[in-house]
């Protein structure tokens, strides 16, 4: 996170006296070197107690914390989780059982990798046919699901290539992963809607993010400071995307505030399970007003939209041949 210096045992100290009989490494872009210097700490915690992931202010750093049973760290039933366990860097692991389930998640790192890109990669064909259902009747709708179409077919892709994916390094993943694959970064440009990633509009849509986080924190047990949406959520979102914008990486900017997106309107939409995504953003009794839902960036009209899903699903098409 923005601002931190020194050794990361160091931030990780609270973490390591609250659960000091817990082993901890790091996981995500930390534990591979690719993290910028706004990225939060990815911190996998190995205990038994039921916790949900949570994001901690630690000093002047941040961390995103996940929590997994023992049970978990020796036979992942997640591919995606067994792939990131994989490339895990212990901070403290006096029993060896972190060392013990990474070492045999690395022995199975191409399956869990073909396993995880198969299932984004049927998500993303239930989510494109979701989006052509919706596109003659709500353009609105029809253009959500485009969008988070586009997100599951860029997650397979890097799957597919056994490359593990970071919401906020997502497009410099594909460049490098679709090299003699152009049209395949090419959908996922143009089913996200990054054609409109200026300064302006990444500003527009970070602002819209921190109005949708206060209502996923409003009258909820999540309002408090350990939790799934804590204000230290909205802080990482913010400090992250302000790097992206001050280095002029507008489009990777406008990628990572998409997902986001994505995750907070199915967030508000499982508060809501009687209510569809599209009475949510683009029915006539729509929870979230129409400036918020046009800050967000949803505003793509029903030819832009069949546009991008004509590309989009050509592609999704192809890697079906291939994974």
């Amino acid at each position: 996170m923005k601002g931190k210096t020194g050794p990361v045992a160091g931030y990780l100290g609270p973490i390591l006296d609250t659960y000091m009989n817990s082993a901890v490494a790091l996981v995500g872009c930390n534990s591979r070197g690719i993290e910028r210097y706004s990225c939060e700490l990815d911190v996998l915690v190995v205990t038994g107690d039921r916790h949900p992931p949570t994001t901690l202010k630690l000093g002047d750093a941040y961390a995103d914390v996940v929590f997994a049973p023992e049970s978990e760290i020796l036979k992942p039933n997640n591919p995606e989780k067994a792939m990131s366990l994989a490339l895990a860097k212990p901070v403290r692991d006096a029993s060896l059982l972190l060392s013990t389930g990474s070492a045999a998640a690395a022995a199975t790192f191409s399956d869990s990798a073909k396993v995880a890109g198969r299932t984004r990669l049927t998500s993303a064909l239930k989510t494109v046919a979701r989006a052509e259902l919706a596109v003659k009747s709500s353009p609105v709708e029809a253009d959500f699901w485009l969008l988070a179409a586009s997100y599951e077919y860029a997650y397979a892709f890097l799957f597919s290539r056994e490359t593990v994916p970071s919401p906020s390094h997502l497009l410099s993943q594909l460049r490098g992963a679709s090299k003699g694959a152009a049209k395949s970064f090419e959908g996922v440009s143009i089913g996200a809607g990054l054609d409109s990633a200026t300064r302006a509009a990444c500003g527009t849509r970070l602002d819209a993010l921190a109005v949708l986080h206060d209502l996923l924190r409003e009258g909820s047990e999540s309002a408090t400071a350990e939790s799934e949406w804590s204000e230290a959520r909205t802080d990482v979102l913010d400090a992250k995307a302000r790097e992206l914008i001050t280095r002029v990486e507008l489009a990777e900017c406008y990628s990572y505030l998409g997902q986001e997106l994505v995750d907070d309107v199915l967030s508000v939409q499982r508060r809501h399970p009687k209510r569809s995504v599209g009475s949510l953003i683009g029915g006539g009794n729509k929870l979230l007003g129409e400036r918020l839902v046009r800050q967000l960036g949803l505003s793509r009209d029903e030819k832009s939209v069949k546009s991008g899903l004509e590309v989009l699903k050509r592609q999704v098409v192809q890697l079906t041949k291939r994974i």
